[in-house]
């Protein structure tokens, strides 16, 4: 009998998971209900065997008293997301979010091509359910990294950015205009570090890309006056045998921002390396330097891409340090909180008007404003990629091939048109693009040499009559391939070379036949206006 009702149960719960409506549950021989796990959420219907029918459950054991067990507790259901899909990200572009007042824009973080012009680094704008890139929005130059973009859209708009000569970084700062980005700084050798709401004044931080000193930049309102400190003069930085022809700063940002109340922090290291906080106080012109402890308490290297930020906390003086971990700065001190997992390193950040901390940590999304994280599930689980909070306090996510939103006013862009399709894995990797350009060396993929700059009133097919009479001769150079690029509306010529050495001979070959050239080897792909073919044996151009 046991065995009879046992197998009418099994029978029974087929038909159920089968969809052919709820069957009694059966009597055991000592007159306990057996316990039926329930279908699982993707269970569907089907006829015959468990198996058939696609459940994730096995059922129907009999217990040690005669009763009818299940292997395996029903499987909870997901938690509900608060998160809504607002646009479905185009296929292939990696997007960082920037909530504006009025919009969400967004920025690429790989150089793509528009309409068939030139590649270039889109600006777009999230628009009844779809992202849409503006010409009017689009950044001039090959490879533009967006920073931030602060004020009021369509008409007051602040964006900083790094550009790059093909040499080194460059510090840019954009308004928009009419027609489109106006350019109002422009600073070869430094990038901007963070900008900061400081009363009515939006000040940024640039720190030197290699050499130099970081310094102040009044983007809007009344200039801020605050001095950078300077390194002892007699205890210069390990590392270097002669004195900088510049004072050494005491710390090299890496992260700038401020408190509610107008402390200006500026985040990085000193001279030995050690992790520096430099703050100014309200009203206060010259900063205090305070020891920073490592702000990842789970230890281990932060992953490369981790972004470093400083973020106004929940308090008038508090602030959020992230560093692939989380410090607060609190009471005029930095300590470390624990990560939003155990192991779990902070990809990126953004802070709420209340200074609640939205983090990104290993795919998921944790919130923290006192002292303990909240998990914020996402629709179907999917991983996030960016997170940023409008002073609406809208949550804005990239995640799953979509943009979600998270409560805020919702006047910044219309519902979604239709349905959207959220990725389940990971997001599919963008497509090749030119890397940012860095100092050539042995590593580097492609050696790029920068031999010279066109002048503004050099014709496009000129030819260059004093470097090629110094490679006259000299077929050692044959594998270089001799290339005439352009980066920011500025031309140049130059080598690709298939070695580091081959790079460094020809560099010294052009330095030293060449009356004033100083060509430099970068690791970098610009874009190619046209070949530059030489007869190395005769010095002309190969018809």
């Amino acid at each position: 009998m046991i065995g009879r009702r046992a197998r009418w149960g099994l029978g029974g719960l087929v038909m159920a998971m089968a969809g052919c409506g709820p069957a009694p549950a059966p009597q055991a021989a000592d007159g306990t209900r057996a316990e039926a796990a329930a279908p699982g959420p993707g269970a569907s219907g089907a006829s015959g065997t468990a198996g058939a029918a696609g459940a994730s459950r096995t059922v129907g054991t009999p217990g040690a008293a005669g009763g009818v067990k299940a292997d395996e507790a029903p499987t909870p259901a997901p938690p509900t997301s608060a998160f809504t899909p607002m646009a479905q990200i185009p296929a292939e572009i990696d997007l960082r979010l920037h909530p504006v007042e009025g919009a969400l824009l967004v920025s690429t973080t790989h150089p793509m091509a528009l309409e068939g012009e030139p590649m270039g680094s889109a600006i777009g704008v999230l628009k009844d359910g779809k992202i849409e890139f503006p010409k009017r929005l689009r950044l001039p130059g090959w490879w533009v990294a967006v920073v931030g973009v602060h004020g009021r859209y369509p008409d007051q708009l602040d964006l900083i950015a790094t550009g790059t000569t093909g040499r080194t970084g460059v510090a840019e700062h954009y308004v928009l205009g009419a027609q489109g980005w106006v350019q109002r700084e422009s600073d070869p050798g430094l990038w901007f570090t963070g900008v900061a709401r400081m009363g009515s004044s939006l000040v940024g931080l640039v720190g030197p890309t290699m050499l130099g000193a970081p310094r102040f930049i009044t983007l809007r309102g009344p200039r801020v006056g605050l001095t950078i400190t300077q390194a002892p003069r007699k205890e210069p930085c390990r590392g270097w045998e002669a004195p900088l022809p510049q004072p050494e700063p005491a710390v090299r940002p890496e992260a700038f921002g401020a408190t509610r109340d107008g402390s200006a922090l500026s985040y990085g290291t000193d001279c030995s390396g050690e992790s520096v906080l430099e703050v100014w106080k309200p009203g206060e012109k010259r900063a205090t330097l305070l020891p920073v402890p490592a702000p990842s308490p789970s230890g281990g290297q932060s992953p490369g891409d981790a972004r470093t930020l400083i973020l106004p906390g929940p308090g008038e003086g508090e602030a959020w340090i992230v560093d692939g971990g989380v410090l607060r700065y609190h009471g005029g001190e930095p300590r470390p909180i624990d990560p939003p997992a155990k192991g779990a390193h902070v990809l990126t950040a953004s802070a709420a008007p209340d200074g609640t901390l939205w983090a990104i940590a290993d795919g998921a999304l944790f919130a923290r404003k006192g002292e303990a994280w909240e998990p914020a599930p996402l629709p179907d689980g999917v991983k996030a990629q960016d997170v940023a909070v409008g002073s609406d306090g809208a949550v804005w996510v990239a995640a799953g091939g979509a943009i979600l939103k998270r409560g805020g006013a919702g006047e910044a862009a219309g519902a979604a048109p239709g349905p959207i399709q959220l990725q389940q894995g990971p997001p599919p990797k963008p497509r090749a693009t030119r890397p940012f350009p860095r100092p050539g060396g042995p590593e580097c993929p492609q050696n790029l040499v920068v031999l010279y700059t066109f002048s503004k009133t050099a014709p496009d097919d000129y030819d260059f009559p004093m470097t090629r009479k110094a490679l006259k001769g000299r077929t050692e150079f044959s594998p270089a391939r001799f290339v005439v690029t352009r980066d920011m509306g500025q031309r140049f010529l130059a080598a690709f070379v298939p070695s580091w050495e081959l790079a460094k001979r020809l560099q010294e070959r052009i330095k030293a036949d060449v009356h004033g050239s100083t060509p430099q080897i970068v690791c970098a792909e610009p874009e190619v206006v046209r070949e530059l073919k030489l007869d190395l044996k005769t010095g002309e151009v190969a018809k």
